[in-house]
């Protein structure tokens, strides 16, 4: 399961880099974020001071006017005493003192230049004009810093409160209220602030001289005796105010890195700060990342474990399949023994009737375990059983189906009885209990080792083909009937066919024709060609068969079981008596083979020695087909005779000069092509070799 902790390594591996992937794309969002946040706030709170700013001084500016009114509380009063109004003015520090009668004409002046001057004559409410709302519903009022008339280049703010006839003007050069102003100022910043660190500072326009602090770090004191801080003390170069205008800069404020924001109020000479130390910024960051990260780590974590547990799980059913697999393979394995022990290996399987019978073949399955079988054996002394079949199921319960078939056709056919009547019964017992459903295709062949004589059941199954001794081929096609197990209660019928000592019978399952190549089948064609060509033997006609089939389907994968039994009848066997009778028993066998003249006469001399001098009671003759001829051969369990020993008689003396006996094997051996003798397992072998003629 190496591959399995591959993975796990991977989504571990892949769960710390998104996490630290995370921190660090959070970390650079939220530092933005909240750097955004905190200028976000400094756009208002200098807004809300320079209210607050303009507040104060036109309050500090009424309290002064106050002041003059008392001591001249009208018009007249201050026409009749000028030098009261230029004493005011010194004592309060005033530019400009300005009395209006009821019509808006100066009567009154710190400046001769004015008096008479009609405040109506220029228009324009932001200027002179402005101060008429006194005459009708203003107790007092103040405008926005103007240039003077007097004095271009000096900005002046005036301020005017309703007398019982008129009103009274007074005038302020910035230059010196903003002097002025600074100790009624130093606290103002105190006690402001911009999120939960962020502070203000109030300093000079133009001398950028500190009079509020608002840090509540700082050491600022605003006593006369100590040497004034300015902004550029506190660490604000005014490069970067210029530069940045009405924008947010870093700066290191009193040696705290911090972001800053600046402004002008023209109104009072003064310029504004506002300022968040950095640590608000990473506090904020860090609130924001930590609470991202942690929803994020548990994402994280639940997407690792959910991908955890599918690997488990992917594991587990890997194991699963593996054990799966493994009781598979033990499984087939167990099938592939049932059926390699199921099927004959051995081949010739008979060596009895080696001479007589040639059978051999081959399975080769398309996976483990095949559903094809073969099956030969002993019917009886002179009959031997073959079966070929296909079993619809595979693996062990196609196994254990096989061996149920193939025990219950065994077991029937050696008990005799009829052939359809014995594979009738094994239908009733194969379709007695499958649940299955499975099914087997099988031809059924008794061949009678005397004659050649091949009664058969064909079951649903492919027809053989006879290949004759000649090399020419016949299909065995009568009606078939229907697969085993199928369907209960099913009649079979038995059919015939004979061979001839040379022909051979071939038997193979739909693997052979069904072979595939490029969407084309072998077929039956291509097999009686194959089996037209020069076979030797039955071994010969499985492997070329084989052979003929795999060039065919040459890089195309088997698709089902290939299964060959050849079934090669070279000629046959019957005992007969020693006697006359027999004899001549034995000349009538052999003409149903050949009808060589020569043989009877063979058969007349070997025999009557047979019955002459072996003193056996019986004796066997077998007919075997030969490429070129055929051979006799005799058997008998008498006395050991071997008439191959006897000289040669003189077959130029006189019939009353020759010795009795001999003359017979003489012309056996004249006609033979040869003549040989054995003594095996206490019987007489004589074999006789004859050429065709």
């Amino acid at each position: 399961m190496n591959v399995y902790r591959k993975y796990r390594v991977l989504i571990v591996g892949a769960a710390v880099a998104a996490a630290v992937l995370a921190y660090f794309v959070s970390s650079s969002v939220e530092s933005r974020l909240a750097r955004q946040r905190v200028e976000s706030l400094m756009e208002p709170a200098i807004h809300d001071m320079r209210e607050d700013l303009l507040a104060g001084m036109d309050h500090v500016l009424f309290y002064l006017a106050s002041c003059v009114r008392r001591v001249l509380p009208s018009v007249e009063a201050a026409k009749s005493a000028p030098e009261k109004v230029d004493a005011l003015m010194r004592t309060l520090k005033l530019d400009e003192i300005n009395f209006a009668d009821t019509n808006g004409v100066i009567r009154a002046t710190t400046h001769p230049t004015q008096l008479n001057y009609w405040m109506g004559t220029d228009p324009d409410p932001e200027k002179a004009a402005g101060y008429l709302c006194l005459l009708t519903n203003r107790l007092w009022y103040t405008q926005p810093p103007r240039i003077t008339v007097q004095a271009d280049d000096v900005y002046r703010k005036f301020v005017g409160v309703r007398l019982p006839d008129g009103y009274l003007q007074l005038g302020f050069d910035f230059s010196r209220l903003s002097r002025d102003l600074k100790a009624r100022f130093a606290d103002v910043a105190v006690g402001w602030h911009v999120g939960e660190s962020g502070y203000y500072i109030l300093a000079d326009r133009y001398t950028g001289e500190v009079i509020s602090n608002g840090n509540p770090d700082s050491d600022f004191s605003p006593g006369l005796d100590c040497k004034p801080k300015t902004l550029r003390g506190l660490g604000f170069s005014m490069t970067a105010i210029r530069k940045a205008g009405n924008k947010s800069f870093e700066a290191d404020i009193e040696g705290v890195k911090s972001i800053c924001r600046t402004a002008v109020v023209k109104e009072s000479g003064h310029r504004m700060c506002v300022v968040v130390p950095m640590g608000e910024i990473t506090r904020t960051r860090n609130i924001s990342v930590g609470t991202m990260m942690f929803i994020l780590l548990v994402m994280i974590v639940t997407v690792a474990s959910v991908a955890l547990r599918m690997v488990t799980l992917r594991e587990r059913a890997e194991e699963a399949r593996l054990a799966e697999e493994a009781r598979r393979q033990k499984e087939l394995t167990l099938a592939a023994s049932i059926q390699s022990a199921a099927l004959p290996s051995v081949f010739p399987p008979f060596p009895s009737i080696a001479d007589r019978v040639d059978i051999y073949a081959l399975m080769r399955a398309a996976k483990e375990v095949g559903g094809d079988f073969y099956d030969f054996y002993f019917v009886n002394e002179h009959s031997v059983a073959v079966v070929i079949a296909d079993v619809s199921g595979k693996g062990v319960p196609g196994a254990m189906f096989m061996m149920r078939a193939k025990t219950a056709l065994n077991d029937l056919l050696a008990h005799g009885g009829e052939l359809e009547e014995a594979v009738a019964t094994v239908n009733e017992r194969l379709a007695e209990g499958n649940h299955a459903n499975m099914f087997v295709t099988a031809w059924i062949g008794v061949i009678d080792l005397e004659t050649g004589v091949v009664e058969y059941v064909n079951c649903g199954h492919n027809p053989p083909v006879v290949r004759h001794a000649d090399g020419t081929v016949e299909w065995v096609r009568p009606v078939s009937g229907l697969a085993l197990a199928a369907l209960d209660g099913v009649r079979y019928a038995k059919q015939s066919l004979t061979l001839r000592p040379g022909d051979m019978l071939f038997m193979y399952t739909d693997g052979v024709t069904e072979a595939q190549s490029k969407g084309e089948l072998f077929g039956e064609s291509r097999l009686a060609a194959a089996l037209e060509t020069d076979v030797p033997n039955a071994t010969g006609a499985c492997n070329i068969v084989q052979m003929a089939v795999d060039a065919f389907a040459a890089g195309e994968q088997q698709a089902d079981d290939i299964t060959m039994l050849a079934l090669g009848f070279t000629g046959g066997c019957r005992t007969f008596m020693a006697t006359a009778d027999g004899l001549a028993a034995a000349a009538e066998y052999i003409k149903g083979f050949c009808d060589d003249p020569r043989a009877a006469v063979v058969i007349d001399e070997i025999a009557s020695n047979i019955v002459r001098c072996s003193g056996a009671a019986t004796f066997d003759l077998a007919y075997l087909y030969r490429k070129d001829g055929y051979a006799l051969v005799f058997r008998d369990a008498g006395t050991p005779f071997n008439p191959l020993e006897r000289p040669d008689p003189d077959v130029a003396a006189p019939p009353e000069d020759r010795a009795v006996g001999g003359l017979g094997i003489f012309m056996v051996r004249r006609m033979a092509a040869s003549v040989g003798y054995a003594r095996h397992d206490g019987r007489n072998i004589l074999t006789v070799e004859m050429k065709r003629i």
